[in-house]
């Protein structure tokens, strides 16, 4: 990138297998997507010391701009990237485009006279300015008038009152405030009453459980339609008769192999058709995507697509590793949230479906290969980079599958749009 050749970072990156870019989702109010938190360390082992923040900032700039792209890893949203007092002092962020990040001030940078005059710098010349981990002071009074966003980490706080009155300390300045660590609905609802403009955490991919409620009968019969057609023993007849059994599904399904996407001579008017046409294998995912999204209902599209990447991930690890029945490891990463997805027990969501014992034991318990697998999966998926390891795969190889995945999940999310 432009941006890495004309300023030289005085940092000599360290090689690709040891530098790592994971993301983690931020949100609105409405749970739509707002933008991303990129992760990073300066070692595979989840080790970073405070010698070493300013080349380790540099080091996932480089990786992110010059080797992967910026795009791949997040689309059009944001990148919010964590910089140390060392980088913005000495004119580093300026590297980066001010229009695709947002630049989170670390929560031990004090507001000396340097850092001061490098962030109003960078606040005159259009850059987003974010805070991580802020506790209100009078002392950074004059950080909080520069910033944008203000990021608490809402774990740090024993009860709602010491909350709230952090928050209305910093109301007046007019900015965002985003809760950090984030992990259950209620956490969730507590903090919009709050006042929290932006979230942040595991909410979405840890069980959100809603006393006595059921899965209304639509929903139960999509993701039991996905579990079946991923089923490896699946003949194409099989498949058109499951989906004649969900109007929903034919009908998009049909609107979408219509689209000029595939830029058919003419149209498909039937199920079978459909399905010979396209093969087994692309109509799997196409059915699969939109069962899912149909049963997720008014969840955020980030949601499933998160899924996709972690179903993805884990059906290419196990290709790469050469193991058998790669589409129960797709399964397992694409179902391992269905407690978030439908706001059940994931031990509930699990019993209503026709899926093999080693997905349940993998997504239950992370048990059996299909376990490591996706162990590891969400082990990348969260930036956990010590427990990012798998049998004979080196890390270059973990790296490389999620960003496949990525890319996958996004071409996938596009098509869906197509039919909804």
């Amino acid at each position: 990138m432009h941006f890495i050749a004309e300023k030289q970072i005085p940092f000599r990156p360290c090689s690709k297998s040891s530098v790592f870019v994971g993301r983690q989702p931020i949100y609105g109010k409405d749970e739509s997507s707002f933008g991303y938190e990129l992760l990073f360390r300066s070692s595979f082992t989840n080790q970073a010391n405070i010698e070493d923040g300013q080349k380790a900032t540099a080091e996932l700039l480089i990786n992110t701009f010059a080797e992967i792209g910026l795009e791949r890893i997040v689309g059009s949203l944001p990148a919010f990237i964590n910089v140390s007092e060392e980088f913005i002092v000495n004119q580093h962020c300026h590297f980066l485009p001010k229009d695709k990040v947002v630049v989170e001030v670390l929560e031990n940078v004090e507001p000396t006279r340097e850092v001061m005059l490098a962030l109003s710098d960078l606040k005159r010349e259009g850059y987003t300015i974010a805070l991580d981990d802020f506790v209100y002071s009078e002392r950074l009074k004059p950080m909080l008038e520069l910033a944008d966003i203000v990021k608490i980490d809402v774990s740090v706080f024993e009860n709602a009152t010491d909350l709230k009155k952090q928050i209305e300390n910093i109301k007046p300045f007019k900015v965002k405030i985003l809760a950090e660590k984030i992990e259950s609905v209620e956490e969730f609802n507590n903090c919009k009453d709050l006042g929290f403009d932006l979230f942040q955490g595991f909410f979405f991919s840890k069980p959100s459980i809603v006393q006595g409620r059921k899965l209304p009968a639509n929903h139960i019969s999509m993701i039991q339609i996905v579990a079946l057609i991923q089923n490896p023993s699946v003949t194409l007849h099989e498949i058109s008769d499951i989906i004649l059994t969900e109007p929903i599904l034919a009908y998009k399904l049909l609107r979408f192999v219509n689209s000029a996407y595939y830029g058919l001579s003419k149209e498909i008017d039937s199920i079978q058709h459909a399905v010979t046409l396209i093969g087994i294998r692309q109509i799997k995912t196409l059915c699969s995507l939109t069962a899912l999204a149909t049963a997720a209902g008014r969840k955020p599209m980030e949601l499933i697509q998160t899924l996709l990447i972690r179903g993805k991930m884990c059906e290419l690890l196990a290709i790469k590793l050469n193991y058998e029945k790669t589409e129960s490891y797709f399964l397992t990463g694409l179902f391992s949230s269905l407690d978030a997805l439908l706001d059940i027990a994931i031990s509930e969501a699990l019993s209503m479906l026709p899926v093999c014992s080693e997905v349940v034991d993998a997504i239950s318990a992370g048990e059996g290969r299909m376990g490591k697998v996706l162990n590891c999966s969400i082990a990348y998926e969260t930036g956990t980079w010590e427990k990012v390891h798998l049998d004979s795969l080196d890390k270059n190889e973990i790296r490389d599958t999620y960003f496949e995945a990525i890319l996958w999940a996004q071409r996938s999310m596009e098509d869906l749009a197509k039919i909804n």
